[in-house]
């Protein structure tokens, strides 16, 4: 695997800022790795740039409204760049998937503090440093959570740093990663770069794109014992 000091080296000779012979200095190779993590932190936001999801269990106290999950929040872990809707839960041995809802949805319920065994709804309010969670109806037993997010790309510490990433990350790193800091270094990417750039991404894309099974939506669907007859409307 390459470091990320080859790729911003591999970046820059792209750019014709440096000839076959030549690496970066050290205010090259600073610059080109804040330019490195700037572009993964962006890319991490990115459902289908990322290649891996992270499944955070916690325990979810019964009577409970809502919970924090953070470096700070009542479930100590990671903060999610955004609530996966796999996120599910555990009720004796059985699993329970959750409804994600935005705010005005769930602003909208009458009565918050409703209660059931099974929640089915979850608002996530995306605060920093930690997430607030809230659940309808309210759980009366406790219940085991999986906070299921995708995990961020790995950002290098030091131009040393050996990217761990699977195949074809690396082209779409260092091509991506030249038009990134073309700008800053007052060059233009040549459009050989830009288009390489662009189809390795695009390569990356379409490995990491959920395989999506097809579905009609329940409240679509016909549910009295007879076919809808077109002819007769009946």
């Amino acid at each position: 695997m390459a470091t990320a000091g080859e790729s911003i080296n591999g970046a820059l000779r792209l750019l014709n800022v440096l000839d076959q012979t030549e690496t970066a200095n050290a205010t090259q190779l600073a610059n080109g790795l804040l330019a490195l993590n700037q572009m993964l932190d962006s890319w991490s936001t990115e459902r289908l740039s990322v290649f891996a999801t992270t499944d955070q269990p916690f325990t979810w106290p019964t009577s409970t409204i809502s919970r924090t999950l953070g470096p700070s929040g009542n479930f100590v872990g990671a903060r999610p760049i955004l609530v996966d809707d796999s996120t599910y839960f555990v009720a004796n041995n059985i699993s329970y998937s959750l409804n994600l809802i935005n705010q005005e949805q769930y602003n909208a319920i009458a009565l918050k503090t409703s209660t059931s065994p099974y929640p089915q709804w979850m608002f996530v309010n995306m605060d920093m440093p930690d997430i607030t969670m809230y659940l309808w109806p309210v759980p009366t037993q406790a219940l085991a959570f999986h906070i299921v997010s995708v995990t961020p790309l790995t950002q290098p510490a030091t131009s040393g740093t050996t990217l761990s990433i699977p195949p074809g990350y690396l082209r779409a790193f260092r091509f991506n990663l030249a038009c990134e800091i073309a700008m800053e270094l007052g060059v233009d990417a040549p459009a050989s770069v830009k288009r390489i750039a662009d189809i390795s991404k695009r390569n990356i894309k379409r490995i990491n794109a959920p395989m999506d099974v097809m579905a009609m939506p329940s409240a679509l669907i016909e549910r009295r014992s007879n076919r809808y007859n077109i002819y007769t409307g009946g």
